[in-house]
């Protein structure tokens, strides 16, 4: 069984700004490496003020629109921190989505 039939969804390789909110303030902020409709995978320049379980608030920046005019359209939902990780240059921190996002509604990348 691959890593996306145990997920239910299929990851995309996509990076898309991403804000991490624990509903006071931003915990983190980042890069995604890989997002699906149940959760992301994302890259914190900095170490993140987040631990696993935590319920946040989650913020992606979806591009929209036409190809020579690069608009961001925020998709946003509640997600509990998987994962931690050390990663090369930052933290890496999986997420899962309470309920099911869709990104890739409004992109070319279907």
């Amino acid at each position: 069984m691959t890593d996306d039939e145990r997920r239910g969804s299929p990851r995309r390789n996509v990076r898309w700004p991403i804000w991490v909110s624990d509903g006071r303030e931003d915990v983190a902020k980042g890069e995604t490496t890989n997002v699906s409709r149940s959760g992301a995978y994302f890259l914190a320049a900095e170490d993140p003020s987040l631990r696993s379980g935590m319920i946040v608030s989650v913020r992606i920046g979806v591009p929209a629109g036409e190809e020579k005019a690069y608009v961001l359209q925020t998709v946003s939902g509640e997600a509990r921190v998987v994962r931690l990780a050390p990663e090369t240059g930052g933290s890496g921190v999986a997420l899962h989505f309470s309920e099911e996002l869709d990104p890739f509604n409004n992109t070319d990348d279907k």
